[in-house]
C-alpha cells in the first residue's frame, strides 16, 4: 500500500502502517475488512496518478485544479498500460489478504496487547509531530490515513496560498522617486540558483566553468553576500524595500521600476506557486509581462532547463516599446539549485570522484552558457543594453558526509546552511553594452542592500534606498549583517568558514 501511493517506505511508516493493520485485525475484523476494500479502491483510482508524480502533493492539486479537458486526454494517454497493469495487481493485494484471512484462524489477543499497540503508536506519532513533520502533511505515517490527511491538507494550502497571493498583489506600493535616467534601452537581471562564488572561475576556481563571464564581466563585486541562506528570505529581503526590517512586498524591484515609468518583464524557470514560491511570484505577477515555464512548484511535473526562457526573452525584445521608456527584464533561473545533477541535460564532465560535485561545476558553466545566449540576444536587438547576474544565496558542504582536508569526497554534497560564510558568499557582475575593460570592487556589499544597488544600476533615485551611491563606490559596508533561518540579523565575522575540498582547490 505504501509503495502504491508512491510514499517513501521510511521505517515509521512501515512500522505504524503495520501495527494500526495488525490492531484493527485482531480487534475490529470488520472495520479492517472495510480498511483493505478502502485500500484497494484508493489504489485502483490514484496509483496511476502516483506512478507518474508520486503523493499527493500541493503541485498534483494545482495541476488537477487548472487542468483543461484536453490536458486531461493527454495525460491518461501518458499512462503506459504496464502502469494500468500494476494498479490491478497492487489493488487486488489487500483483497487476496481479506480472502486469505478467512481460511487463517487468528490467535487469541488479551487487551493489554492492544494498548501496548495503541502507546507504540502515540508515541510514534508524538515523536513525528516533535520533529516538524507535520509541516504540509500528517504526523500518523499510516496508509491509506495519511493519504486521506494529504488529499484534505494538500488542497487547503493551495487555496490559502492562492488567497496570500491575492491579498499581496492588492496592496499599493508607495515609492517615491526622485530622479530616473536610464542610459540603456534593455536592463537585464539574471537572479541565479546556489551560486557560492569560490566555485566560479571568475571568482578563481581552478576549473575554467566561467568562459563568457571571464571574457565579458565589466563590474565584478568581488565580496557580495546574499540577505539569506535561502531564496525565500534571501530574494523577499533583497527585491523589497526591507534593509533587514520586515519587507514590504508591494515596495519591490517591479513596481519601482514600473513606478519610474519603465516597462516590465519576468521570466522564470521557477515555481509559480508553492511553499517557497509563492512569494517571489507576487512580485514576478506585478510586471507587465510575465512568464513562468512551471504553473506549480518548481519541483513538480517534467524538468524545464534555463535556456528555454532564450524564447520568451527574445520575444519581449521584439515588442514594441516607446523610444522614450526602457525596460527591466528579470530572468529568473533554476542555476544550480540542489540537485545539480537535474540541472543537466547531459551527464557532467568528470573532474573528480564526487558526482554530485561534478555536476555543480558543470551546472555553473551552464549558468555561464546561458548568459552568453543572453548577452547574444541583446545584441541581436541592435538596442543599448546592461545585465546584471546575481546568485540568490550560495551553499556548503554536508557536514554529515564531510571531513575537512580529506583527499576523498565521494559522499560530499552541497546543501543549504546559515552557519558558513559560502553560504552567502555570491556572485555580482554587470556587463554593459558599451564598456570595455573590466573592473572588480573589493568592497563588502550586503544583499540587505541589494535593491539600493538595482535603483543605481537602474539610474532611479528615492530617499527610500538611500545606498544606491555607495553600492558600486569602492567603500565597504560597516558591520555587514545578513539573515539566518530564523530572519534574525547576525554579523558576517561571526560566520564560520567552509572551504572548497582539498581536491578542488
Amino acid at each position: 500500500m505504501i509503495y502504491a501511493l508512491a510514499y517513501p517506505p521510511n521505517p515509521n511508516r512501515i512500522i505504524e502502517t503495520w501495527l494500526l493493520t495488525l490492531l484493527l485485525q485482531r480487534f475490529y475484523p470488520r472495520l479492517w475488512r472495510g480498511l483493505m476494500w478502502f485500500s484497494a479502491i484508493t489504489i485502483l483510482l490514484y496509483h496511476p496518478t502516483a506512478a507518474l508524480y508520486g503523493r499527493p502533493s500541493f503541485g498534483i492539486v494545482a495541476s488537477l485544479l487548472s487542468t483543461t479537458a484536453s490536458e486531461a486526454s493527454e495525460y491518461i494517454g501518458a499512462i503506459s498500460w504496464r502502469t494500468y497493469i500494476a494498479t490491478l495487481v497492487l489493488a487486488s493485494v489487500p483483497l487476496l489478504i481479506v480472502r486469505l484471512s478467512r481460511n487463517i484462524a487468528a490467535p487469541r489477543w488479551g487487551r493489554y496487547w492492544g494498548l501496548l499497540i495503541v502507546l507504540i503508536l502515540v508515541v510514534m506519532t508524538a515523536q513525528t509531530a516533535r520533529k516538524g513533520y507535520t509541516t504540509g502533511g500528517f504526523p500518523l505515517r499510516v496508509q491509506p490515513i495519511e493519504f486521506l490527511a494529504d488529499a484534505y491538507l494538500q488542497p487547503q494550502a493551495y487555496f490559502a496560498e492562492l488567497a496570500k497571493m491575492k491579498a499581496d498583489l492588492a496592496k499599493p506600493d508607495n515609492w517615491h522617486i526622485s530622479t530616473s535616467h536610464q542610459n540603456y534601452r534593455n536592463y537585464v537581471l539574471i537572479i541565479g540558483e546556489s551560486v557560492r562564488a569560490d566555485y566560479m572561475h571568475l571568482y578563481g576556481f581552478k576549473y575554467a566553468n566561467t568562459p563568457f563571464l571571464d571574457k565579458h564581466a565589466n563590474i565584478i563585486m568581488d565580496k557580495m553576500l546574499s540577505a539569506g541562506p535561502n531564496t525565500p528570505i534571501s530574494l523577499l529581503h533583497g527585491l523589497t524595500l526591507s534593509h533587514g526590517k520586515p519587507f514590504s512586498i508591494q515596495n519591490n524591484v517591479i513596481t519601482l521600476a514600473k513606478k519610474a515609468g519603465m516597462d516590465t518583464a519576468w521570466l522564470s524557470n521557477q515555481g509559480a506557486l508553492g511553499q517557497y514560491d509563492t512569494s517571489i511570484s507576487t512580485i514576478a505577477y506585478q510586471a507587465n509581462h510575465v512568464t513562468f515555464l512551471k504553473t506549480t512548484g518548481y519541483d513538480f511535473g517534467e524538468r524545464s532547463f534555463d535556456y528555454q526562457l532564450i524564447a520568451p526573452l527574445q520575444k519581449v525584445l521584439a515588442q514594441p516599446l516607446d523610444s522614450s521608456k526602457s525596460r527591466l527584464i528579470v530572468l529568473h533561473i533554476m542555476g544550480s539549485h540542489p540537485n545539480p545533477c537535474d540541472r543537466l541535460p547531459q551527464p557532467p564532465h568528470p573532474y573528480v570522484e564526487n558526482n554530485n560535485s561534478n555536476c555543480y561545476i558543470d551546472s555553473i558553466r551552464q549558468t555561464d552558457s546561458l548568459l552568453h545566449q543572453i548577452y547574444t540576444a541583446l545584441k541581436s536587438s541592435g538596442q543599448s543594453f546592461s545585465m546584471m547576474y546575481f546568485s540568490d544565496h550560495g551553499l556548503s558542504h554536508d557536514k554529515n558526509s564531510y571531513e575537512k582536508n580529506s583527499i576523498v569526497r565521494s559522499s560530499s554534497i552541497l546543501r543549504h546552511n546559515d552557519h558558513f560564510y559560502q553560504n552567502y558568499h555570491v556572485p555580482l557582475v554587470v556587463i554593459n553594452s558599451n564598456q570595455a575593460g573590466q573592473s572588480r570592487n573589493t568592497a563588502q556589499r550586503s544583499g540587505l542592500e541589494l535593491l539600493d544597488g538595482i535603483a543605481k544600476w537602474l539610474g532611479i533615485q528615492t530617499p527610500q534606498l538611500p545606498d544606491g551611491e555607495k553600492f558600486f563606490s569602492p567603500t565597504p559596508s560597516q558591520d555587514a549583517q545578513i539573515l539566518d533561518f530564523n530572519q534574525h540579523l547576525q554579523p558576517v565575522n561571526q560566520l564560520q568558514s567552509d572551504p572548497l575540498p582539498a581536491n578542488l582547490r
